[in-house]
């Protein structure tokens, strides 16, 4: 289903933004668009953490077609509502295909992905999966169609680990809470190893499903195992439901939360002001008023321009996603076919412009590229993040940088 409405009354100042989402091409221009596909949870389980993306990509597109687009031509976004569902997905897909998109962007849950890209290399389109989530098959070796943006759960939890580790040195039992999806799984697996191979003798794993909401059997046993860092994998209602009851438990230690699509204002209003919990989170992409530079300062310009109060890492992200779309297309001529958006995929090499630690890089061997995740520190008194050093990059191959 087409997504029918705008982004919210918020943005009714963007006038171009309605005819971007039903796939009109913006008027002023004289050449025919470049048409991509673009798959969201927008009503679904998961709307909540992946759709704040989706917003700040079409905030992107909407000032880039007012500005004349690229190459002369304007930047038109069929939407499809998937609902994380993946038969949803692959009938969208069928139908982008039919509609002569050049390449897919977004993507629901991670549940939903192999599926996709295994349908879309068939079909012989790109895809490019966006912030928050990506699971291994964008790292190398390459995948033909395969490309990735978000954080890739296997190197977020690599990264996790190290971070566990660095806000507890002298700990010895990491817990990590997961969803019972293989990504989630796998991500959560990949904090208890990195935590074990700096230092921690144990780890465990706890698993809910997707649709969980009553955290307090969860916190009983976390608080029974008592281990010195607690980390998860989850969506965004699933920690506003889980740290309320963690804070109020007799647990004392650190909560380790990763960002796939939480949102700093999720935890800091899930914190009671008087909470003896130390909290911290770690996100790929900017957040909570840090850092500086263009592309961050255009981002903040446009959320506040359409009356947008948040200003978090999955904003950031999709701002990120319009900039590697732009450098693709740039080097397209004509529409840019499908083969041809490939190819122009796999030359991005741009600078960040203060929206994470790292350019975004990608290359005909490896199409996910370096990264960079940055740790903060929750300061529930004040109600805001505190950045916890530099960023840490990671590259492709999970090797953390020193």
């Amino acid at each position: 289903m087409q997504l029918k409405q705008h982004i919210g009354a918020a943005l009714a100042g963007l006038a171009l933004l309605s005819g971007l989402i039903h796939g009109a091409p913006a008027a002023h221009a004289a050449e025919a668009p470049y048409k991509l596909g673009y798959l969201v949870d927008a009503s679904g389980p998961q709307a909540t953490t992946i759709k704040p993306t989706y917003d700040a990509f079409q905030l992107y597109v909407t000032q880039l077609n007012r500005a004349g687009g690229i190459n002369g031509r304007p930047v038109e976004i069929v939407t499809r509502d998937i609902q994380s569902d993946t038969q949803r997905s692959l009938t969208a897909l069928e139908q982008l295909r039919g509609e002569g998109v050049s390449g897919i962007l977004g993507l629901g849950a991670s549940n939903t992905h192999a599926a996709v890209y295994a349908a879309a290399q068939k079909l012989g389109l790109p895809v490019l999966a966006a912030p928050p989530i990506n699971i291994p098959l964008v790292l190398p070796p390459v995948r033909p169609y395969a490309f990735g943006l978000g954080q890739e759960l296997s190197l977020a939890g690599t990264v996790g680990g190290h971070f566990a580790h660095q806000v507890r040195p002298q700990g010895k039992t990491v817990a990590c809470v997961a969803f019972e999806v293989p990504g989630s799984i796998l991500s959560c697996n990949k904090i208890l190893a990195q935590a074990k191979a700096e230092g921690y003798q144990r780890g465990e794993l706890f698993t809910v499903p997707i649709g969980q909401r009553d955290f307090r059997a969860v916190a009983d046993k976390l608080v029974a195992l008592n281990p010195d860092v607690i980390t998860d994998c989850l969506g965004r209602e699933h920690l506003a439901a889980l740290l309320p009851v963690l804070a109020r438990s007799p647990y004392r230690g650190v909560f380790l939360s990763m960002d796939t699509g939480i949102g700093d204002k999720t935890v800091i209003n899930a914190l009671p002001a008087d909470s003896k919990l130390e909290v911290y989170s770690y996100t790929r992409f900017v957040t909570a008023g840090d850092g500086a530079g263009p592309q961050l300062d255009a981002l903040r310009n446009a959320l506040k321009a359409a009356q947008l109060a948040d200003d978090d890492a999955s904003h950031a992200g999709g701002w990120a996603l319009g900039l590697v779309v732009t450098a693709a297309l740039k080097q397209c001529a004509g529409a840019c076919a499908p083969d041809a958006l490939r190819a122009a995929l796999e030359k991005v090499d741009i600078d960040s412009g203060g929206l994470t630690g790292t350019r975004f890089t990608l290359s005909p061997t490896d199409h996910y590229g370096p990264s960079a995740y940055r740790l903060y520190r929750v300061d529930a008194g004040k109600r805001q993040f505190v950045p916890v050093g530099g960023w840490q990059r990671i590259a492709s191959n999970g090797e953390l940088a020193k």
